[in-house]
Order: C-alpha cells, then sequence, then structure tokens
C-alpha cells in the first residue's frame, strides 16, 4: 500500500487566514503603524484593527505589541511576517502563470450623487474604480435634486437615505444610521438633551435635503419612528456647512455615522440621545432595464466592497 504523506494533505474544513489579512499584515509592518496602513490601503484603521483581530484568532497568536507610541512586532509575528511575504510572493507567481483572462468591461457610465456625499465618498470610490477598469468612461454628476435617472440619462445613483423612488431597482451598499450631535462647547452652555422633547429648547441646525419637510426629524428608537418637530435658526441644503456651524457650537445637528465618526472619536463632537437614530442606508439604485448589465454588475459590486469598508457604528 502506497504511504500518504501527511504534509501532502489539505486539511479539509481548517479555517485558513485570508489572503487579504495577510496583505493588511504585511502593510502595516511596512507603513510602521496602523493609521499610516489605513491611510496607504484606502479604509479606516478600524478597519485595519477588525482585520489584525480576525487574523490573530484565526492563527491563535498575538502578532504585535502595542503601546501609545511604538508598535512592535512579536517573535510570532515576525515568524508569520517571514511566512506571509513567501504566501503572497507565491500568489503573485501563481497568478502571473495561469494567465486567467479577464474579461474587459468598457464602455461609458453616468453615476449621480448628492453633494456631500459625494465629495466625501463616490468620487474616491470612483477614482479607484476608474483604476480598475480603466477603459470604462465614468461621469459622476453632484446635484441635491430628486433625479429621474431614466430620463436623464443616468444609468445609477449612489444614495443615501431609505426612499427609493420610482420603477427602480435598488441594491443595499451597506448600513448606515444618522445620530445627533453636538460640540462640547455647544453642550456646556445649552445643556444635554435627555429626552426628546428637550430639543425643543435647543437649536437644531437643519440640512434640507431634497424634498424634506422643514423642520422635521423622523428619530427611531427599539423600532419606533418618533416625528420631532425643531427649532432651527441656521439652515443649509450643504451638510458640510453644517458640520462646520456644529464644530463651531451653534446648535444640534442629525448626520451620518460615517460623516462624524472621526469627530466623535476624536471628542469634538458628542452623541447626544444616542438611543435615537434615524435609519439612512446607502444605495445603488438603477433604471430596471440596465439590471443585467455585466457594467453595471461589476461597478455594483465594487462599491458594495469599498463601502463595507466604512467605519460601523458603535
Amino acid at each position: 500500500m502506497k504511504r500518504v504523506n501527511r504534509m501532502s494533505v489539505v486539511r479539509i474544513g481548517k479555517e485558513w487566514p485570508l489572503i487579504e489579512d495577510l496583505h493588511v499584515f504585511l502593510t502595516i509592518i511596512y507603513a510602521k503603524s496602523f493609521s499610516k496602513a489605513a491611510q496607504e490601503m484606502g479604509v479606516s484603521p478600524a478597519y485595519i484593527s477588525k482585520r489584525i483581530k480576525i487574523l490573530e484568532e484565526k492563527l491563535g497568536i498575538k502578532l504585535f505589541h502595542r503601546d501609545t507610541r511604538h508598535l512592535t512586532l512579536t517573535e510570532d509575528g515576525k515568524n508569520i511576517a517571514r511566512k506571509a511575504t513567501q504566501v503572497l510572493d507565491d500568489m503573485d507567481c501563481l497568478l502571473t502563470e495561469a494567465k486567467i483572462p479577464q474579461k474587459k468591461i468598457s464602455g461609458s457610465i453616468n453615476i449621480c450623487a448628492s453633494f456631500g456625499f459625494g465629495i466625501s465618498h463616490v468620487s474616491k470610490v470612483i477614482s479607484q474604480l476608474s483604476r480598475v477598469y480603466p477603459q470604462l468612461d465614468i461621469k459622476l454628476h453632484l446635484t441635491d435634486e430628486d433625479v429621474d435617472l431614466a430620463n436623464n440619462g443616468f444609468h445609477l445613483e449612489v444614495k443615501v437615505g431609505n426612499v427609493i423612488k420610482g420603477k427602480n431597482i435598488a441594491r443595499k451598499l451597506a448600513n448606515n444610521y444618522r445620530i445627533l450631535c453636538a460640540s462640547p462647547a455647544y453642550l456646556q452652555k445649552h445643556g444635554i438633551p435627555t429626552k426628546l422633547e428637550d430639543l425643543e429648547n435647543h437649536n437644531c441646525l437643519f440640512i434640507q435635503e431634497k424634498n424634506a419637510y422643514f423642520g422635521l426629524w423622523n428619530l427611531e428608537r427599539q423600532g419606533v419612528t418618533y416625528p420631532v418637530r425643531i427649532k432651527s435658526h441656521l439652515s443649509t441644503n450643504c451638510g458640510t456647512v453644517a458640520m462646520q456651524w456644529s464644530l463651531d457650537a451653534q446648535g444640534i445637528m442629525l448626520r451620518s455615522w460615517w460623516d462624524v465618526y472621526s469627530h466623535i472619536k476624536d471628542g469634538s463632537l458628542i452623541n447626544v440621545l444616542p438611543d435615537y437614530k434615524q435609519s439612512a442606508n446607502i444605495w445603488a439604485v438603477y433604471p430596471e432595464r440596465i439590471s443585467e448589465s455585466e457594467k453595471m454588475n461589476k461597478c455594483i459590486e465594487f462599491l458594495s466592497e469599498y463601502f463595507s469598508k466604512l467605519p460601523e457604528q458603535g
């Protein structure tokens, strides 16, 4: 009977580390910090930390020694770094030798988004998309008006909010919530609201988005929606302006978590009435007639991957 070399047998069912997590690990080593690695990869520091935590759990070892000033590899980390480098080099060779034909995605695609979200995120993901599919001609149109996609020649809208109009198809790209927040200086002067009724005694910074009812916030708690009438001495149709007013201690703002999380983290904004929020998921919306387009599907897959890396609330 032929003897089987145990080292040559792939153990079915073993949970292997992801190639992407090894890439994140090596990028941290080269960048010498989690934050710089996040910048280089175009993702959030929270995503980097999450991937390393998952990698450490799968390997059953600790990869880094971390304190406020230094980041060093453990002995196990040094060993894994050598092996991870070899794994990624082997993968590069495998892909090169396989020469798997990739179908080129080409043609034009017209995308629209709101100004604030378009500038902060959609423009970035479109830039990355163009690098991956250089033969695509992409036009990005920013507007805060309601858009009839089919009649205005748009193939795709990347939008924040759960109102989908017309006979369009919507695919969720990421969960998102708007939260109430204000600067420490504002709260010190005017007090911290502890119940919804307290908002009547505060200046609320209202962002007029498309056809939203002026002066009305629909806030949710444990699946129940509470319509709240607010007083607003300052209002705008630009989220960036409202953000600056909030940082300038002008009032309480309702804004998406992805837009304020860095300010929450550094303490320049404080989440008030944290039990209340407003669902405003991120969607890819497109006319039904182009739902089977491979070009569209590739673009939406790319968008979904990008937005899945936005910081999670909490």
